[in-house]
């Protein structure tokens, strides 16, 4: 089991994107990639989720995304835990997403220094964001810890509540 993690500082349409929404929860359908050669036999599934931003005037839309052509399971590993484990994957991706979109909303932007405060901003919680999806996997041993991975299922459902007023 992984997760892909994906910067994009300009965000497009995309058809292969499902958008975060608290009302829509991942299934094995929206996996639509197949497994590379090159990714270890013992990964499961792969979930390439990412944030981005995109500048307009000095309004600046923070998204958060799932990416349906780069993310894959393995035949025979569609369990509903995998499945749970993966969507928490996509649901810290909206934590960071709210983060950002908190600390944008503060920040005094202007014509002039949109752009830079926008990109330093999303540099700091996409490298934060990068570095707790890492942990996230290391302390659940990628879903098999179930202990570990109800804690977080709790910190993270927490968080998206302490940071609803910055949902979309």
């Amino acid at each position: 089991m992984a997760c892909s993690t994906g910067k994009h500082l300009e965000s497009g349409h995309n058809e292969d994107a499902i958008p975060w929404s608290a009302n829509y929860k991942l299934s094995w359908a929206d996996y639509k990639g197949t497994p590379s050669r090159d990714q270890d036999d013992h990964i499961a599934a792969r979930t390439n989720c990412r944030f981005g931003i995109k500048i307009s005037g000095t309004h600046v839309d923070v998204t958060s995304e799932f990416i349906a052509t780069r993310s894959n399971v393995r035949p025979g590993q569609q369990t509903p835990s995998l499945l749970a484990h993966e969507q928490l994957h996509f649901d810290l991706c909206e934590v960071y997403a709210r983060l950002l979109r908190k600390e944008l909303k503060k920040a005094p932007l202007t014509k002039e220094n949109v752009a830079a405060i926008s990109r330093d901003a999303f540099l700091k919680y996409y490298d934060a964001y990068k570095e707790r999806q890492i942990i996230y996997d290391n302390e659940t041993q990628h879903g098999l810890n179930q202990d570990k991975q109800k804690l977080w299922n709790a910190q993270v459902a927490a968080a998206l509540a302490d940071l609803a007023a910055y949902a979309e």
